[in-house]
């Protein structure tokens, strides 16, 4: 076969509306597999050095900045679209009140849900959540630039982001929902406890449902910036 023959060829197959469908779902896919392990990666390589803890527990929240950072660039010249794919819902201030309230209230029942497994006599060592607590509580802007740090980049990155990429990948609302809970569950494995597995499952369903109805990113975050906060000071796990 002649290049004459090939070229016309190929501009006929890259204008396929279906090839080009599937050329960005599988754009959209690496997008959310690049935003779940670039987080560990750079931890691996730019912080094997660090052995101070606290040291690494801020250089480690810069890094989470820089991922959300590194995915905005990924949406906008990748992708060729914005980070968000769902405009942010404005409401009136008793809006936020009501939600603010009532997520927290839900997010103390996934809370005592995730106490289950000790209860029944699986005891876990969580001694990393206790060596964070231990330096934050030191450090109280330590403290709050992490429940900060949490609270803008996981809600950008899990509800933001991935929410509605997988919306555009999963036809069931449910589904999206579970999926995100579960991507978000799995980057809280450096814990190491089944506790927190499943509390960052519950909040992801928690969360995930009120950012998918109410479009809210403003409400996730203020929660999730108050679930870490009053963990860290009051509690030596959540």
């Amino acid at each position: 076969m002649d290049i004459e023959e090939i070229i016309p060829m190929q501009e006929s197959i890259l204008s396929d509306p279906l090839v080009e469908k599937k050329r960005f779902n599988t754009l959209m896919l690496a997008g959310i597999a690049l935003q779940i392990l670039l987080y560990p990666f750079l931890v691996a390589v730019l912080l094997l050095a660090v052995t101070d803890f606290g040291w690494r527990i801020f250089l480690s929240r810069i890094i989470i900045w820089a991922v959300l950072g590194g995915m905005f660039l990924f949406a906008r010249k990748g992708e060729m679209q914005n980070l968000l794919l769902w405009p942010e819902e404005h409401y009136k201030l008793s809006f936020y009140l009501k939600w603010i309230f009532f997520l927290y209230m839900l997010v103390l029942v996934v809370g005592a849900i995730a106490r289950i497994p000790f209860w029944l006599g699986f005891h876990e060592n969580n001694a990393m959540v206790i060596k964070i607590v231990q330096v934050t509580r030191k450090n109280p802007v330590l403290l709050v630039f992490i429940a900060t740090t949490a609270g803008i980049t996981e809600e950008f990155l899990f509800r933001g982001y991935t929410m509605s990429r997988l919306a555009l990948l999963i036809k069931n609302k449910h589904a999206v929902v579970i999926t995100s809970a579960l991507l978000f569950a799995l980057v809280h494995l450096g814990y190491k406890t089944y506790t927190e597995l499943i509390f960052a499952f519950g909040i992801g369903i928690v969360l995930g449902y009120h950012y998918q109805k109410y479009r809210s990113l403003t409400t996730v975050i203020i929660v999730h910036f108050l679930i870490d906060v009053i963990a860290l000071s009051f509690g030596k796990a959540h």
